[in-house]
């Protein structure tokens, strides 16, 4: 991936790390914000709504959490996949010196 500012700057594995935890806490924050709202809807008496209700944003939150981590986990290693054939494509460019018999 390429930084947005720069194009010609690769993001590092650091700053994809930390945009997935960042999302990661976003859905914890809307998480408990249903939670909160199914509670409510609990003890106004739809006893039944508020439960499916919370149970299916749960469900669809975990979901994106998921997705959202093996999406981060497979860009860390996409990652350190280019590190190391940046550094194979070096190591194979240097010119090296056989001895003579």
């Amino acid at each position: 991936m390429r930084d947005i500012f720069d194009q010609d700057k690769s993001l590092s594995l650091g700053v994809v790390r930390q945009a997935g935890a960042v999302f990661s806490l976003l859905l914890a924050a809307a998480a408990l914000l249903a939670i909160l709202r199914g509670f409510g809807r609990v003890f106004t008496g739809h006893v039944i709504g508020g439960l499916a209700e919370t149970l299916g944003v749960l469900v669809v939150l975990g979901f994106l959490f998921l997705v959202v981590r093996l999406l981060t986990e497979l860009l860390a290693a996409h990652h350190r996949l280019g590190d190391r054939l940046t550094v194979l494509a070096d190591d194979l460019r240097t010119r090296r010196e056989t001895p003579k018999d």
